[in-house]
C-alpha cells in the first residue's frame, strides 16, 4: 500500500468510512501514516483529529469503535477506503452515519449471501469451495442448483 501523504502540505489522507455489511458510508476522517499504522496494528480505525491536534481513535470515550475489515487506496493513492464493523452509532451525535442517516441493510441476509458468493468465486479454489466449482461450471449448473434447493424450501 503506497499512499501519497505529501499531496496535502498538512500529511493527512482523506479517509472514507464504510460499513463491510450494509456498504453505507458513515463518515469521514482524516489520517496520517501514523494513524493508519496504528489502525493496521490494533484493527480499531484511528484518525488524526485535526481539532484536538492529536490521534484520535474513534469511539475512545464512547466505546463506539470501528472494527477494521479491510483498507483500500483510490487510483491516486491519496484518499483511503475503511471498511469496517461498526460497534454503535458512529456520529458523535448519536446517529448511525455523519449525515443522519439509519446505517440499515437493503435485503438483510441477502446482501451477505451475495458478498460470500462473490468472494468464492474471485477467490477461484474450486478444490475447496463447492461455490466456486459450481460457477466454473457455468450459468446452467449455477441455475440447476439454485432449482434443487428452491424446491427443498
Amino acid at each position: 500500500m503506497n499512499i501519497d501523504f505529501n499531496k496535502n502540505n498538512d500529511g493527512l489522507v482523506p479517509a472514507i468510512i464504510q460499513d463491510a455489511t450494509t456498504k453505507n458510508v458513515l463518515m469521514l476522517g482524516y489520517m496520517n501514516e501514523e494513524s493508519l499504522k496504528k489502525t493496521q496494528d490494533t484493527k480499531l480505525v484511528t484518525f488524526f483529529s485535526r481539532t484536538k491536534d492529536r490521534l484520535w481513535t474513534k469511539g475512545e470515550e464512547s466505546g463506539n469503535v470501528l472494527n477494521l475489515v479491510d483498507i483500500k487506496v483510490d487510483c491516486d493513492n491519496d484518499t483511503l477506503l475503511i471498511v469496517v464493523n461498526p460497534k454503535g452509532p458512529t456520529c458523535h451525535t448519536g446517529s448511525d452515519t455523519c449525515w443522519n442517516e439509519a446505517n440499515t441493510e437493503s435485503y438483510g441476509f441477502l446482501t451477505q449471501l451475495e458478498n460470500t458468493i462473490q468472494s468464492r468465486v474471485e477467490a477461484g479454489n474450486t478444490e475447496k469451495s463447492y461455490v466456486a466449482s459450481l460457477f466454473a461450471k457455468g450459468i446452467n449448473k449455477v441455475a440447476q442448483k439454485v432449482g434443487e434447493e428452491a424446491v427443498e424450501l
